[in-house]
């Protein structure tokens, strides 16, 4: 009997053991490592959506930008950057700095309201105006709704690999706004 209560023992120790501190990243909206890309749309009151690159005659993937999660570095430090060898007929400066985490998405705004390109998009968004941010996971996401500190965004779960945030009426893109987006 003394055998049985020790093998029975040693079986629920290993059993426990073999549950790693891991178990519980499932559960996070998002997994550390995962490739990202990042595309912007911009869609003007009664108009259609349209690519960031296709308003310069580039293609709609022109643009993308590719990162991978990492809790420790930012994933898009110069959003929307773009030089001449691009397809720009101009220099343009990243738009925002955007950072992942497991649980979250930050997004600061980084030109001054001298910059020659962006200073004539800053402002308010008027009724019917969204700035989207779809980002593509290499792998299905976790995301099953969202909070923010800013009211004028929404994400949308388009499927189990993306998710667009969108910028709407409201929104002032200005100089050192910066919001967070926590995911659920």
């Amino acid at each position: 009997m003394n055998t049985q209560i020790r093998t029975a023992l040693l079986a629920s120790t290993l059993l426990f053991s073999a549950c790693s501190d891991n178990d519980n990243e499932s559960l996070n909206p998002l997994q550390e490592g995962a490739n990202i890309t990042l595309r912007n749309t911009l869609e003007e009151p009664g108009e259609t959506e349209t690519t960031y690159p296709s308003l310069f005659g580039q293609a709609d993937d022109a643009w993308d930008e590719s990162g991978v999660l990492s809790n420790s570095t930012v994933e898009f430090a110069t959003a929307l950057a773009q030089g001449t060898e691009s397809g720009a007929p101009f220099e343009i400066s990243g738009l925002y700095e955007i950072d992942f985490t497991e649980n979250s998405i930050s997004f600061k705004v980084l030109p001054a309201l001298d910059d020659p390109f962006w200073s004539m998009v800053f402002g308010e968004f008027p009724q019917g105006k969204f700035d989207r941010y779809y980002f593509t996971f290499s792998e299905p996401h976790n995301i099953s709704g969202f909070s923010s500190d800013n009211s004028n965004l929404n994400v949308r779960i388009d499927s189990e690999t993306v998710i667009a945030v969108e910028l709407t009426e409201g929104y002032s893109l200005q100089p050192d706004v910066s919001f967070i987006v926590e995911l659920n």
